[in-house]
């Protein structure tokens, strides 16, 4: 059976997404269960600041 990072280096190298599939179920199973898909994205904090000058 494959572990976490060889899951990784294999959709790493192929970008398939049965690769990468591969990687989460093994991922979900190390973390008992549990998802954690708010590691996976990056969350836009913005800056409350204007990106269009209005006239």
């Amino acid at each position: 059976m494959m572990d976490e990072k060889d899951a990784w280096n294999s959709f790493f190298q192929s970008g398939s997404v049965l690769d990468y599939l591969q990687y989460k179920s093994i991922q979900y199973a190390k973390n008992g269960g549990e998802l954690k898909e708010e590691q996976d994205e990056v969350q836009d904090k913005g800056t409350d600041t204007p990106t269009a000058e209005y006239r």
